[in-house]
């Protein structure tokens, strides 16, 4: 099946859920059927896996063969390659980077300058952004405002207003309603969403 809505490099994404919902393998799937070259910024152990490369530096974003790179930085680097990696991928552009949880990067290791940047500005250099996150009330603004595409699992009450304050009114009962591994596609453009699972798009759970 075609993606429910059409997904264009510069368009960022926004993949909210608890951990075990399915975001990380949602996000795997799209992000293998859509992009050549992307970057996954990889904080925390997974069973995820990406048709790409893993590398601890982010220096590899310079090598012209790899197109597709998982950086999972050991864990007292983490700040100085993260960083390295999104400056390298604002001097390049083109690049798809998908932030797996990114209340961690933001907030806890205080990169939020370089994610707002990306979110903000990096459309005109052709980057699309693509944030994972848990609770929608605890990240960048950011992180929905810009999204022009929100994927929604289930969430409880307080993060389904929010969510639906940053997108439609219509998601706040979708999203609290939804089943095991369901999950609502939210296309800001034109205000439509649609609901299914991931084998739905030809994927396997």
């Amino acid at each position: 099946m075609r993606f429910p809505f059409p997904w264009r490099q510069g368009e960022h994404m926004a993949i909210v859920g608890d951990t075990g919902s399915g975001k990380s393998t949602l996000a795997s799937f799209l992000l293998d059927r859509r992009w050549e070259y992307y970057v996954v910024i990889r904080t925390k152990a997974d069973d995820v896996r990406y048709n790409a490369v893993e590398r601890r530096r982010a220096e590899s974003l310079n090598d012209a063969r790899l197109r597709r790179i998982v950086l999972d930085p050991v864990y007292d680097e983490q700040i100085p390659e993260i960083v390295e990696a999104f400056e390298l991928i604002w001097k390049q552009g083109g690049w798809t980077v998908y932030i797996d949880e990114l209340f961690y990067v933001s907030s806890v290791l205080k990169l939020d300058f370089w994610v707002d940047r990306l979110l903000t500005q990096g459309r005109s250099l052709g980057i699309t952004v693509v944030c994972g996150m848990q609770r929608p009330v605890r990240v960048t603004r950011f992180a929905l405002s810009q999204a022009k595409h929100v994927i929604a699992f289930s969430l409880e009450p307080r993060d389904a207003r929010a969510l639906s304050e940053a997108t439609s009114e219509r998601l706040e009962r979708v999203v609290t309603e939804l089943g095991r591994h369901e999950f609502v596609w939210f296309y800001r453009p034109t205000r439509e969403y649609w609901v299914g699972k991931l084998q739905d798009l030809g994927g396997e759970v």
